[in-house]
């Protein structure tokens, strides 16, 4: 089922419409199916269509603060913000959005949480360690007890890491949680561990869009914007997806 959770975003990305329209102008000798294809390409290419669409994604999880928060008995950190490789027999952690991380840190010392819970994510395919365990080591680093730690069992996407938390929170007697997460990813988040009747609040971080300022660079096609722009159609595919089958 994940191989078919990450083909299928793909084939009604920006990439895949271009494709297409662009392969059935060709076969068909359609000159406005080719046109069509390279202005969507173009338009797809625009830092700001991914700014516009970035900052709707964002739109309903502002920033907040830890003191406005709740107490609660454990704060989850999902994963999506390390990448473990194995170079020349050697284990290589590269953080690309630290903040889930230090926020769930943050959560600890300023005495709202009593306990976190690292996700093990990690994909079927991938030879690197589960970010879980790369955290844990992370946290006890920076002084968290290692008591205090508790991991999932392997996840690979937001609807395995809900039903783990869910079952680690049974196990260890946990009411209540704070879910971290990204901005963008926070109303999918939510939505899945909520399936799962899990009484939580939210704290999202990782902000790419709000607060952003727009120049003249943003109106001029890059493959940034387009890689931009993909992610959150990606993004919004995985909301209407989970909202369709949870209604049915």
């Amino acid at each position: 089922m994940i191989y078919f959770h990450k083909l299928l975003p793909t084939i009604v990305s920006p990439l895949g419409l271009v494709i297409f329209f662009l392969v059935a102008g060709l076969a068909f000798k359609n000159s406005r199916s080719v046109i069509l294809a390279i202005f969507l390409l173009l338009f797809s290419s625009l830092p700001l269509t991914g700014y516009v669409i970035w900052n709707s994604l964002e739109s309903s999880n502002p920033p907040k603060k830890y003191e406005a928060i709740g107490y609660h008995q454990a704060v989850v950190v999902l994963s999506g913000g390390v990448t473990t490789r194995i170079i020349n027999g050697d284990i290589i952690v590269e953080w690309s959005d630290p903040d889930r991380f230090f926020a769930g840190l943050n959560a600890v010392q300023y005495k709202k949480v009593d306990k976190v819970i690292f996700t093990r994510g990690k994909m079927p395919w991938s030879a690197s360690m589960p970010e879980g365990e790369v955290l844990k080591k992370a946290a006890m680093d920076f002084g968290i007890p290692s008591e205090k730690i508790l991991l999932t069992t392997n996840v690979s996407n937001t609807a395995e890491e809900a039903k783990a938390v869910k079952s680690v929170m049974q196990s260890e007697g946990i009411e209540s949680i704070l879910l971290i997460t990204s901005s963008f990813h926070m109303p999918r988040a939510e939505l899945l561990f909520r399936q799962q009747n899990i009484e939580l609040e939210t704290f999202p971080v990782d902000f790419k869009a709000l607060g952003k300022r727009i120049s003249w660079l943003d109106f001029f096609p890059s493959a940034s914007g387009f890689n931009q722009t993909s992610n959150g159609v990606r993004e919004y595919i995985g909301r209407a997806y989970y909202s369709l089958r949870f209604a049915l």
